[in-house]
């Protein structure tokens, strides 16, 4: 498998009141970019950590670093294999053992931000899911299948509302995408 080394540049906040914020991770070169979504408590603690404030060290995650010194980048690092139902399926790979544990996409930057891990996507789906980089832009475009069942519905209705119809067709094909994907399973 190939893969790609991708590094957090930042977290910028969605517009419109929303409770969601995006992380953003590049490529080395800064040439694409992929955005992740992370909750209001997630952005929290992005924040603490980039604000350095002083308490940071005290925190649960910081912690466990400390008292573990195996938790570094010899030893772990994270990698993004796929997404499934707009989340990206995320691994803290133990690379002496091969041993792969399931981490939630946010928490897995935020560890990786903390430990100074390396973290790695799929090349497939890093080409499949990046769109290119260009710092200091304020807007970005986001793959709709990066987005929850929740955040689509309430995107479908905001695209109906503004009678932007072409959108709303996109939508709605992820949607039912996703519904004929879930009764395959069941």
């Amino acid at each position: 498998m190939n893969k790609v080394q991708v590094l957090f540049k930042g977290i910028t906040e969605i517009v419109g009141g929303s409770e969601m914020a995006l992380l953003i991770l590049t490529d080395q070169v800064e040439e694409k970019q992929i955005a992740i979504v992370c909750d209001k408590a997630m952005t929290r603690e992005f924040n603490i950590r980039i604000g350095k404030a002083p308490l940071r060290h005290k925190l649960l995650p910081e912690v466990l670093c400390w008292i573990n010194p195996n938790m570094n980048a010899e030893q772990y690092e994270i990698l993004f294999n796929s997404i499934s139902d707009g989340q990206y399926k995320v691994v803290l790979l133990n690379k002496n053992i091969l041993e792969m544990t399931p981490i939630r996409a946010s928490d897995a930057i935020l560890l990786a931000s903390i430990a100074q891990l390396n973290m790695f996507m799929e090349e497939k789906l890093f080409i499949r899911q990046s769109v290119p980089f260009e710092a200091g832009k304020s807007r970005m475009a986001l793959p709709v299948n990066v987005l929850s069942t929740a955040m689509l519905e309430d995107a479908l209705q905001k695209a109906i509302k503004n009678e932007n119809y072409e959108l709303a067709s996109n939508l709605r094909d992820e949607l039912n995408k996703r519904k004929e994907e879930s009764e395959k399973e069941d």
